[in-house]
Formats: structure tokens, sequence, C-alpha cells
């Protein structure tokens, strides 16, 4: 049961640094291209010489587009709380896993801490997510009705 153990540590040190490194790439990622589409607003609205130019402009369809880009939230709350559910869901089932491994013998008193840090944190997105969809659903952010 030793090397089964090691064996575990090993894949689950490999998978944080792999998760680690993904969120920063892409963190990075989603950095530069925002700054990118800024600077290429601002390029584009340095052009119009005059205001009659850019209401022009903003009048054609391609003027439109560019201008609901412009816009701060792209989307609507719905990503954040399918977010917060997949991730819970994920802690949860990592979480729940670890602590029957324990229940089981198979893995010492270390993966069990693990395991309730994970299903705690899995509860509390799980609960995030609940407070953010009747929040939005207040404050108008998402429609009342389900969408077909």
């Amino acid at each position: 049961m030793g090397s089964w153990l090691v064996t575990f540590e090993h894949c689950a040190a490999y998978t944080m640094i792999g998760f680690i490194v993904w969120v920063t790439f892409s963190s990075v990622r989603r950095y530069k291209t925002a700054w990118l589409q800024g600077e290429v607003a601002k390029a584009m609205l340095a052009r119009f010489d005059s205001a009659q130019a850019m209401l022009a402009y903003v009048e054609t369809d391609g003027g439109k587009k560019f201008l609901s880009s412009l816009a701060q939230e792209s989307g609507t709350a719905y990503g954040s709380i399918l977010d917060c559910i997949r991730w819970g869901l994920i802690f949860l089932i990592v979480g729940g896993t670890l602590c029957w491994m324990h229940a089981a013998g198979f893995v010492d008193r270390d993966p069990q801490v693990m395991g309730m840090l994970a299903v705690a944190l899995g509860v509390g997105l799980e609960a995030a997510a609940v407070v953010s969809f009747y929040a939005s659903r207040a404050l108008g952010l998402v429609g009342k009705e389900p969408k077909a």
C-alpha cells in the first residue's frame, strides 16, 4: 500500500503544478487579449476627426458591433454562476473521493484532511452559486423564466 500512496502523491503534485501553469498562462492570455482589444479600440476612436464622422460610423452595422464590443461586461451572469457550480462539483467529487479512500483504508489521514478541505471548498462554491443566482435574479441580471 506504500508504493500506491507514493504514486498517488506524485500524481497529485503533477496535477497541481499543471493546474497552476494552466491558470497562469490562461490569465496572461486573457490579459493580453483584453489589452490588444483596448489598443485597437483606442486607435479606432483616434481616427475620427469629428463627432459627425463617428456618429455616421456608429450607425452602420460594423459600428454597432464595435460599440457593443466596448462594453465592460461581455456575457451574462449565467457564465459565472455555472463556473461556480462546475468548480464546486469538481471539489466535492475530489474531496468525497479522498474521504472515501480514507474510510476504505486505502490512504492515511493526510489525504482525508485534504479531502475535507476540498469538500468544504466545494460546498462554499455551491452556496456562492446559489446566492449569486438569487442576487442576479433580484437585480434583473438574469431572467425569472427559464430559457428553453
